[in-house]
């Protein structure tokens, strides 16, 4: 497979890493930037993504004269992996992504006085909320496709199954929850007819990357990974919480969900005071790497918040 031109990395596109010394991650990052952009575009990717899988969504802010940045999170991507099983996703707890994050927009990306813009995907988009509410006056919007804010027909269950885990923790936290592996490609049809997106071209990038790069390879979660999960979107259907997030944001759905939870992403737009709710039909989770019927709803939502509010006019 040769992938197309927007699937590669930008022409001045830049890599490396640095450690977050409050939580001993080290982490990978990669950015690109116009010569004088309007705004900087921070982009958090889901689950087991890596930064590579974003280069059309750099290519497209770069359309736009918007720097794009973007980070591997701890346990997955080019950043540090969890010792003797690297392909494990594990994670030491959602508040310590927001650590690293808040030091990768305080210390590693560079605004020189333009507006900062949140966009996230999934896993991306729960962490990204828990970010607005603790540091209210760092990003000027924010932008979020199928945010985890529940497991797609479990949320009902979390509760218990928090329970269950919290005792038991200690002795299976870092082992692969019931029916995961590493790495395998059959995970992913990559033909569009998933659960993932409709379109068969971009199906096939996350498989691409992961072949081509072995270090990008990243199984299913741990027992850990769960537990911190589940305690984060608890955090996050909190109405005090979600009323603290007072900048525009704008959430999308897929019609076609099947990973995450919608109806807790309903909820909680409606108490986030300037949150837009665009619901798309036909769409699957991945909604960058949808068909264009379906991502271009998304991108022309993203561009109008940005334009309503002025985002631009700020820097």
């Amino acid at each position: 497979m040769i992938l197309e031109a927007r699937f590669l990395a930008p022409e001045g596109w830049e890599t490396a890493s640095f450690t977050n010394p409050d939580t001993n991650h080290k982490l990978h990052y990669g950015f690109v930037s116009p010569p004088d952009p309007k705004a900087v575009v921070v982009c958090l990717s889901g689950l087991s993504e890596f930064s590579e899988k974003y280069f059309e969504v750099a290519h497209d802010m770069l359309n736009r004269n918007y720097a794009f940045w973007i980070m591997d999170w701890q346990y997955q991507g080019r950043s540090n992996r969890l010792g003797a099983v690297p392909q494990r996703r594990h994670s030491d707890g959602f508040e310590t992504d927001v650590s690293d994050l808040l030091k990768f927009v305080g210390y590693i990306v560079k605004t020189n006085g333009r507006p900062l813009i949140m966009l996230g995907h999934s896993m991306g988009g729960n962490i990204g909320l828990r970010f607005l509410a603790q540091h209210p006056d760092v990003f000027s919007c924010a932008a979020f496709s199928a945010p985890f804010l529940g497991i797609f027909s479990l949320s009902m269950f979390s509760k218990i199954l928090l329970r269950i885990l919290t005792p038991i923790m200690p002795f299976i936290k870092t082992r692969y929850v019931f029916g995961s592996t590493d790495w395998r490609e059959a995970a992913r049809k990559s033909d569009g007819s998933d659960i993932f997106t409709c379109d068969p071209v971009r199906d096939r990038v996350h498989n691409y990357w992961s072949k081509k790069e072995d270090v990008l390879q990243v199984g299913g979660p741990t027992f850990g990974w769960i537990r911190h999960a589940l305690k984060s979107c608890a955090l996050l259907s909190r109405r005090q919480v979600l009323e603290s997030i007072q900048i525009p944001v704008l959430i999308a759905t897929a019609g076609k969900e099947m990973i995450v939870d919608n109806q807790a992403i309903r909820a909680a737009a409606a108490h986030i005071p300037h949150a837009q709710l665009l619901e798309i039909k036909g769409a699957r989770h991945e909604i960058f790497m949808e068909c264009d019927e379906y991502r271009d709803v998304f991108f022309k939502a993203f561009d109008k918040m940005v334009e309503d509010n002025k985002i631009t006019d700020r820097g």
